[in-house]
């Protein structure tokens, strides 16, 4: 019998109900404001130019939670963390982070944790509210001192991805609500609460994530810390063949062959890993490898005709009008930029 209450994703309403909420019709405003917040960035709305953002905060002596949405598919890009780290939980919908050759797709059961010091490129679609928790990166470096004793050379580095249907996951999830509503629901007088209720969120943070601390002493094997059951494997191997061979088209039933499982499980197990479908998942991997032609294209040579077609897509108009959805610009724009 389980002893641990299981955990529900709140609303967007319900989180931080009591602060104002910052909106904004356009552009400029939404990008001066999460500047302000975070960091500067480029902000790229795929609709338009338009977004339609709003935004709660509540940050004391570098802990913070904020609820953002763009209220539009955008495409961000900011310059660099350096000083804070950030913990971005889709309370619904689907984003992505892109670090170098790293994609991790989030969603509500998976974070996405940016990395300090190291561009990046995320991609929110519409309707997808995040609750973010910031954490300046001093105050985990303390924490991480106490948690792990050491922390090795080379500093702490968090990796990309959390899982928040884990064990350590969903430990995390109760102590971010848990800190939310000590912020909340305690005036002037709750300081104690308050600090009590952020070292519990910091240690459960690194309870949760991979870290450079963990893989220095060993604490956790990556298997161990992504919980890989032979679904989370036939996931990742299928991942693997997907990105090899974006462009040439790999069809499920193929996959599956060479996989060597029937299609049906391994439809069931992307599914499962991902919350998506296989179809999808080849979709994006298409995408960006066509992207990554168009960035690396010689515009006196490439066309945006000839990318599209090695990536396997056979209508360019619906191409160029799902391209300019995903990144906020045209093929054509690319290939020149």
């Amino acid at each position: 019998m389980a002893l641990t209450p299981p955990v529900v994703m709140p609303q967007p309403a319900q989180v931080l109900a009591s602060r104002n909420t910052v909106r904004a019709d356009d552009v400029g405003r939404a990008h001066a404001t999460i500047s302000e917040l975070f960091c500067e960035h480029r902000l790229a709305p795929a609709e338009r130019g338009l977004v339609r953002m709003s935004l709660r905060s509540a940050h004391e002596r570098g802990v913070g939670i904020d609820l953002l949405d763009y209220g539009a598919p955008v495409r961000i890009a900011p310059v660099g963390l350096e000083d804070f780290h950030l913990v971005q939980i889709p309370l619904a919908g689907r984003a992505a982070m892109d670090v170098g050759h790293a994609h991790v797709e989030s969603s509500p059961s998976v974070a996405t944790v940016p990395p300090v010091e190291r561009e990046f490129t995320l991609t929110w679609d519409r309707a997808t509210p995040h609750l973010i928790v910031y954490v300046r990166r001093d105050r985990l470096l303390s924490v991480a001192g106490a948690v792990f004793g050491t922390i090795g050379g080379d500093g702490l580095r968090l990796a990309p991805r959390m899982a928040l249907d884990t064990t350590q996951g969903r430990a995390f999830l109760r102590a971010v609500f848990e800190m939310h509503d000590a912020i909340e629901h305690t005036g002037a007088d709750g300081a104690y609460a308050r600090a009590l209720a952020v070292e519990v969120m910091l240690a459960r943070l690194l309870a949760a994530v991979e870290s450079s601390a963990s893989r220095f002493l060993s604490a956790w094997s990556s298997a161990a810390v992504h919980e890989a059951t032979r679904g989370d494997r036939l996931y990742r191997r299928f991942l693997e063949r997907a990105e090899a061979d974006a462009g040439a088209q790999p069809t499920m039933v193929a996959i599956a062959e060479e996989l060597q499982v029937p299609l049906r499980t391994l439809q069931d197990h992307v599914r499962a890993a991902s919350g998506r479908t296989p179809t999808a998942i080849l979709r994006d991997a298409r995408f960006r490898q066509a992207r990554r032609r168009l960035l690396d294209g010689d515009p006196t040579r490439c066309t945006v005709t000839s990318v599209a077609l090695a990536c396997g897509f056979g209508h360019l108009g619906r191409f160029s009008a799902e391209y300019r959805m995903r990144y906020g610009e045209s093929p054509v724009e690319t290939l020149r930029g």
